[in-house]
């Protein structure tokens, strides 16, 4: 018996490629399970009156052909191949395929003897090749010395290839095809697919059926134009050398090029490629792409500005640094590169905690730019260059909260560097600022906490005589004489807790929440009283005026809840009306970035539109108020600022506090405003303790 067209072709393609299955036939030839069924029983049928084995399918679709029947049939398939009659598109990427894997110098009549076609269709059809190489930056040339060849950028000249192969694999008999007019053998394809393989477990991924067929032959193609020398010539090695510490690189590196690992170019090529689902789609980060991703970059530092509501200083300074971070990083996020793990712990560090959970807020424009959510490790890295700018510029949201105190020494520059290195080396936790003569400390306003005198002074500030030269004894009596009369150093919710503690040792406390609040303040004042730390801390709750906190148990509308919120403001003095005003027009609904973790909102404006102070009301609403992207917020706090950093610590409490799901559960469950109360000042004294 003889095969008809379809079947015979689907024998073909069964034989010539072991890995084909039931689902990539049925799809490439639009067939239905029966049809196929039906083809593969013919086939069989045919194999049984040549008394060869039939085939047989594995329970995932994959074919079994035996050893005999697999030599029997091997002589014959170049023939075979052929007999399927090529389109004329179809000819042209055989063209172009050949043009790009050549070995050797392509004249017409090598085109003329592979694809069995005359001089005058040839000649047609290397017409149709210019305008699909103009696509591309590229054009055909012919020299009698060196034949047909794609003149142009490599890089083009590849994707140009990944194109070609891509599109092959969609005709019919696409494996016969790749290795006829690509001049490559079933040894070193099968070698290819173990790469490929190989790569696929290393990274632990699996790629689409068409990528597998893609991928084998793409590395062996350019592995055969890099041995011609017809190499990559961007420097990817100066601009992306950050690409080099990602998982992908090292394992391209170690499948690909073991002998060659000085091929920096080609291995960053080979991990895009990887990477990319289709390299027509991947670019170097061209001029227009820059320029979009450096608007975007800046659209994300304003939105920090208005997450935090702070100014940063030298934006374009910011900008500039962040960007040259950017450049590699495009690729990995574009890409979805695995970056080497690094110490994520960092981020329980109050300050970096803040400033990457204010970075995560604001990264939408970046998030728009990519189309995908940037990840936490990404971010954490954007953070760091964030606090680093504002240690840099001394912003308050990072500032370090230490008491500060100046040395006075008459005895020379020698005395004086020794008494201030002795003195930092006896109380680390304090900034010592200065170091001056007797006239200079009073020719001057001083700002600092503390001073530290080798000579007697008069001032209204806490001062210490120190003698020039301390024992040993001598700087453990200074250090507890300035600890017992000032608290520097004990954190006082602390020792607030100690104290209650012994008390309850020694007698019956029947409320040990209340004396703890009530010896925390009588520690609160004394340090007040004694002036002697200038605690610029503005904490959320002592923000808050006697009537700051609303309890709603109905339900009510967003501008209802600024409404109840900005009355007790208006009331203090802290905003004017129109801040409420201002409010209403910008804030029509609640909107994502005044939003935190999903569970506050924190609505403000420029502090030029009303604000008289620096005040707080906490609102808990028990029905909630639905956001503008679904979620119900339960919790608002309303911030009037008319200075952009006296506010600051109260924000990182209230941040914070967002994310404490315990604390605002209890807070809902609140009928009385005193409760409240009470619960936000002993969350707070728990978060600087």
């Amino acid at each position: 018996m003889e095969l008809d067209a379809r079947t015979n072709q689907l024998f073909i393609e069964i034989l010539n490629n072991p890995d084909e299955t039931s689902t990539s036939l049925k799809i490439r030839h639009d067939l239905t399970r029966s049809q196929l069924s039906y083809s593969i029983q013919k086939v069989n049928e045919y194999l049984d009156e040549l008394n060869l084995d039939p085939i047989t399918r594995t329970s995932n679709g994959h074919f079994i052909i035996t050893k005999k029947t697999a030599e029997e049939f091997d002589q014959n398939n170049a023939q075979m191949s052929m007999v399927t009659y090529l389109l004329p598109e179809e000819r042209v990427q055989l063209l172009i395929l050949m043009l790009l894997s050549k070995t050797e110098p392509l004249s017409m009549n090598h085109f003329i003897v592979e694809l069995n076609v005359s001089k005058n269709t040839v000649a047609r059809d290397l017409k149709e090749v210019g305008p699909l190489l103009a696509q591309y930056q590229l054009r055909l040339e012919y020299l009698r010395s060196k034949g047909y060849r794609i003149k142009g950028e490599e890089w083009n000249r590849r994707q140009l290839l990944t194109e070609t192969v891509n599109t092959i694999n969609q005709f019919i008999n696409n494996e016969i095809l790749l290795k006829q007019f690509g001049d490559i053998d079933q040894t070193q394809l099968t070698e290819y697919k173990r790469k490929v393989s190989v790569l696929e477990r290393h990274l632990n991924l699996r790629y689409s059926d068409d990528k597998v067929n893609d991928l084998p032959v793409l590395t062996l193609l350019f592995d055969r134009r890099i041995l011609r020398g017809k190499t990559i010539n961007y420097d990817f090695a100066l601009d992306y050398i950050e690409l080099q510490e990602t998982k992908e690189y090292k394992v391209v590196k170690e499948v690909f090029f073991p002998e060659h690992e000085e091929e920096t170019n080609e291995i960053i090529y080979f991990t895009l490629l990887f990477l990319s689902t289709n390299l027509t789609q991947v670019d170097v980060l061209s001029k227009g792409q820059f320029d979009y991703l450096q608007f975007a970059v800046s659209a994300m530092i304003s939105r920090f500005e208005k997450v935090a509501h702070v100014i940063i200083e030298d934006k374009e300074e910011l900008l500039q640094r962040i960007m040259v971070h950017m450049r590699p990083a495009y690729y990995r996020i574009k890409y979805g590169m695995h970056l080497t793990e690094i110490d994520l712990q960092r981020q329980q560090s109050r300050e970096v905690s803040s400033i990457f959970y204010l970075v995560k807020k604001s990264v939408k424009p970046l998030e728009e730019f990519f189309e995908k959510e940037i990840s936490d490790t990404e971010i954490f890295y954007l953070a760091l260059f964030f606090g680093s700018h504002l240690l840099e510029n001394n912003s308050s949201l990072l500032r370090k909260k230490s008491p500060t105190a100046v040395i006075v020494c008459t005895n020379g520059i020698s005395v004086s560097l020794l008494m201030e290195r002795t003195l930092k080396g006896v109380f680390p936790e304090i900034d010592f600022v200065s170091t001056m003569s007797l006239r200079e400390f009073y020719a001057q306003e001083i700002t600092a906490d503390l001073v530290f005198s080798s000579v007697p002074l008069e001032t209204d500030k806490k001062y210490f005589l120190v003698k020039d030269f301390l024992t040993d004894k001598g700087k453990m009596q200074l250090r507890q004489r300035v600890m017992n009369e000032t608290v520097i150093g004990l954190d006082e919710s602390s020792l607030a807790e100690k104290i209650v503690a012994e008390v309850a040792e020694q007698a019956t406390v029947p409320d040990k929440e209340n004396l703890f609040f009530e010896v925390l303040r009588l520690l609160k004042d004394n340090t007040s009283e004694n002036a002697v730390m200038n605690n610029e801390i503005n904490h959320f709750d002592q923000l808050m005026p006697e009537n700051g906190v609303i309890i709603e148990e109905s339900a009510v509308s967003w501008h209802e809840a600024l409404e109840l919120l900005s009355q007790p403001l208006i009331e203090h003095k802290k905003i004017e009306p129109r801040y409420l005003t201002a409010l209403k027009q910008e804030l029509t609904g609640i909107p994502p970035y005044i939003v935190f973790r999903n569970q506050l909102a924190l609505p403000h404006t420029e502090p030029e539109k009303g604000a008289q102070g620096v005040a707080m009301t906490f609102g808990v609403f028990k029905k909630g108020i639905t956001a503008e992207t679904g979620e119900t917020i339960h919790f608002v706090v309303l911030l009037a600022s008319d200075n952009k950093e006296k506010h600051v610590d109260a924000l990182l409490e209230i941040m914070d506090l967002a994310g404490r799901g315990t604390v605002l559960s209890d807070l809902l469950t609140c009928s009385d405003k005193s409760q409240v109360w009470q619960l936000l000042r002993l969350y707070r004294i728990n978060y600087w303790g």
